[in-house]
């Protein structure tokens, strides 16, 4: 992929953050919830197919799927207003909003490393490919997800 071609989809990344911050501050918790949760699953399934593919030896074929990761991570943020909360439906902690800081610096990580993801699938090294999704996984996600993600919802 041309260098331009990557601007021009980090350019339109920012645009859709943006419309998506100004979207989400006028949205309705239940909207947010909703939206963070449908971006999650998306993320879910990135990572899901990445491992599928280093499994079958189609690393190249991850590319796809890393900057789909490194993508939508810079939208989480917006999708967390201040107030979207709903222990009925959310598993979003109070902690997303005392430590937002915090927050945010998972996301930005979480491009960065998706970013370096996808370098390493173009590269077709197998094993860097590997270790960076694994470092994803296992540091990143987990680590969001142990401190601003509450337990399962009992239905």
């Amino acid at each position: 992929m041309s260098a331009r071609i990557r601007r021009a989809m980090t350019i339109v990344a920012a645009v859709s953050a943006l419309a998506a911050c100004a979207t989400m501050s006028k949205a309705n918790p239940d909207e947010a919830i909703a939206a963070r949760q449908k971006l999650m699953k998306e993320q879910g399934a990135a990572m899901k197919a990445i491992g599928d593919k280093l499994k079958a030896n189609q690393v190249q074929a991850a590319v796809v799927d890393a900057e789909k990761l490194a993508e939508t991570s810079n939208r989480i943020p917006s999708l967390f207003p201040e107030g979207s909360v709903n222990p009925a439906t959310s598993r979003a902690k109070p902690e997303i909003w005392q430590k937002r800081s915090e927050f945010e610096g998972y996301a930005k990580k979480l491009s960065t490393q998706a970013t370096q993801l996808a370098a390493a699938a173009r590269s077709g090294d197998a094993q860097a490919t590997g270790a960076a999704a694994g470092d994803i996984g296992r540091n990143t996600c987990n680590g969001c997800h142990d401190a601003f993600r509450g337990p399962e919802i009992k239905k």
